[in-house]
């Protein structure tokens, strides 16, 4: 990870612009066409794919296989395939017709026409079986599997972290290990107390990157927060929907669980704002907990949630005595279409007018609370530039690129900075998100919600999420 400060993971290219069940028409629509399968074909085993195989919207990367051969890897950002694939060239091509328009023989008469070679329908079936089973595939499998996925996580009042073992360990002391680690100097702010305890911030914005690349940028943004003289009472955390293809907000109901314990949700001021949502429509009441299942896989809220568990344990071995928050775990969905669009053809995508509405809503309630006498900190989960092959560019980042990536980065922070989320996002606009600002409707609704200014940069960085390619960070704090 290349760092710098001052103190003074996700998406890639998508190979299948094919709806998905899954992250698209919800649980309930889901379980409906399941039974409609079911009662029309009671009897019928369940094929590996239906007769026109579709795959489902994934991310595809290059990635170097044994003796240099070039491989492509598959990967589903919504977390219902928790497993990548790869796939030799052979079968990069054929998924590229597994579009949902051809059937199995058209697939095979295509492939001959485009490549000039046969292919089997006995190794056609074979990769689609592969696929099948990795659950990779828009099929009755999958449909089959996220029906079941949805049941439990509906009826569980709490959300699991589904992260450990996977992208941290799940063991406490080596997440703890990791979590101090990322304090250490040079890199890290380091972990003695500060000599003057200040006010908690008003905002941060800290990154969502994996644990054990972004750690220092996540230390920096922290420090501040363990440096209190108290904690706030309440926290909105705002994570980045990689899911969400709209500007969409997603609230829950559900305690948000780590390794290294729980932070209860505000459930009360979770019912409010969508009431108060209902009572401006029932569709917009219905909108903010519709797909609330984005938040079994999405991990930019469990890292954070993680993280302020480190701060509140930390906090208690200086001999603070804290009450424990309440948090408000929102997604936040994405603003790249419009942000993407060429001007004057805005109207054709959906824009941050929805956002704006519920924020709004948001901030009422926040300000009864905070007029009570809670103290509030808004806390944005998001980062900045997604460059190279990874995430969909034609060639490899190199380190002249790497300069220009940072100097652009910083002008666009400016208005960050003082809080102008108006200003921010029409830069990113500007160049047509050019630098896949994947957490933009993210941040977007820190500042619009936060309202906060005098904004300090406390960490810049790059972090290196496969070869040539690069997610860059902002840690910011608002106090």
């Amino acid at each position: 990870m290349s760092v710098s400060s001052n103190d003074k993971d996700d998406t890639a290219a998508p190979i299948s612009a094919a709806a998905d069940a899954a992250t698209v028409d919800g649980p309930a629509a889901v379980m409906e066409a399941v039974s409609e399968a079911s009662e029309a074909s009671e009897d019928e085993p369940v094929e590996p794919s239906e007769e026109r195989p579709m795959l489902r919207p994934l991310e595809a990367f290059p990635i170097d296989g044994p003796g240099g051969q070039k491989l492509l890897a598959l990967y589903d950002p919504s977390g219902m395939a928790p497993q990548s694939v790869t796939l030799p060239p052979l079968g990069a091509a054929v998924i590229d017709l597994c579009d949902g328009t051809r059937t199995r023989a058209e697939i095979l008469a295509d492939f001959a026409t485009r490549y000039r070679r046969s292919l089997t329908a006995e190794a056609l079936e074979s990769l689609l079986k592969k696929l099948d089973d990795a659950l990779l595939l828009d099929s009755t499998n999958f449909k089959l599997h996220c029906a079941k996925v949805f049941a439990e996580f509906a009826k569980n009042p709490d959300r699991p972290p589904l992260g450990a073992g996977i992208h941290y360990p799940a063991e406490i002391a080596a997440l703890e290990q990791i979590l101090q680690g990322a304090f250490a100097k040079p890199n890290g702010p380091g972990l003695a107390a500060s000599t003057a305890p200040s006010r908690p911030p008003r905002a941060i914005l800290l990154p969502s990157v994996e644990l054990k690349i972004g750690g220092p940028a996540y230390a920096w943004a922290l420090k501040p927060l363990i440096d209190a003289a108290e904690l706030p009472s309440l926290i909105i955390l705002l994570g980045c929907d990689h899911s969400a293809a709209d500007p969409t907000l997603t609230f829950t109901r559900k305690h948000y669980q780590t390794p290294l314990g729980a932070l209860a949700t505000d459930i009360a001021l979770v019912d409010q704002v969508i009431a108060d949502a209902t009572a401006v429509s029932p569709e917009l009441g219905e909108l903010l907990s519709r797909d609330e299942f984005h938040h079994r896989n999405e991990h930019s809220l469990e890292v954070a949630l993680i993280w302020l568990r480190f701060v509140l344990a930390e906090r208690q071995r200086r001999g603070h005595v804290d009450v424990e928050p309440k948090v408000v775990p929102i997604l936040c969905g994405s603003l790249h279409e419009y942000a993407a669009i060429p001007p004057g053809r805005e109207s054709e995508v959906s824009g941050p007018r929805l956002l704006d509405d519920v924020l709004t809503l948001l901030q009422h309630r926040v300000g009864e609370r905070q007029a009570s006498g809670d103290r509030v900190l808004w806390l944005a989960a998001a980062d900045l530039a997604h460059v190279g092959p990874r995430f969909g560019d034609a060639q490899a980042i190199s380190d002249e690129d790497r300069d220009s990536l940072e100097r652009r980065d910083h002008q666009t922070l400016k208005p960050l900075l003082m809080g102008d989320g108006q200003t921010f996002l029409a830069e990113i606009k500007r160049e047509r998100d050019r630098r896949h600002i994947v957490g933009l409707g993210t941040i977007y609704s820190l500042m619009q919600a936060a309202r906060p200014t005098g904004g300090v940069l406390r960490c810049y960085a790059q972090c290196a999420v496969s070869p040539n390619s690069f997610v860059s960070t902002a840690s910011v704090v608002f106090p």
